[in-house]
């Protein structure tokens, strides 16, 4: 059984900052990011998330990676959307936490892989 409507779903993110992801939502909620850009093509790693559904195809899917950096999507599957609010430490900042703010494309794929 599904643990939410995600699972099992494979999606290439491209955001305005230049970064690209493939993501694959796993199940036990998890998800695997893997960079498809090509000047860290290939990177991944599996977190663990949260995620909530809202109507109308609206996603939040959070987590917080082993480096400390926190990462918050907010996805419209509908308009093929995601913005994503990311911190990382950074002493220069208030809380010693820096914020970076992106957007870009969310496309579902087909893929004949496992995820």
């Amino acid at each position: 059984m599904k643990q939410h409507p995600l699972e099992g779903k494979t999606a290439i993110i491209k955001f305005d900052s230049g970064l690209q992801f493939r993501i694959d939502f796993l199940a036990e909620k998890q998800l695997r990011w893997t960079s498809i850009r090509k000047e860290d093509e290939g990177a991944t790693d599996v977190e663990t998330i949260h995620i909530e559904e809202y109507p109308g195809g609206i996603f939040s899917v959070d987590w917080v990676e082993e480096s400390g950096l926190c990462v918050s999507y907010t996805i419209d599957t509908n308009n093929a959307f995601v913005k994503s609010f990311m911190t990382f430490s950074d002493e220069n900042y208030r809380g010693g936490r820096r914020p970076f703010v992106h957007e870009g494309t969310f496309q579902f794929i087909e893929t004949s892989e496992p995820v």
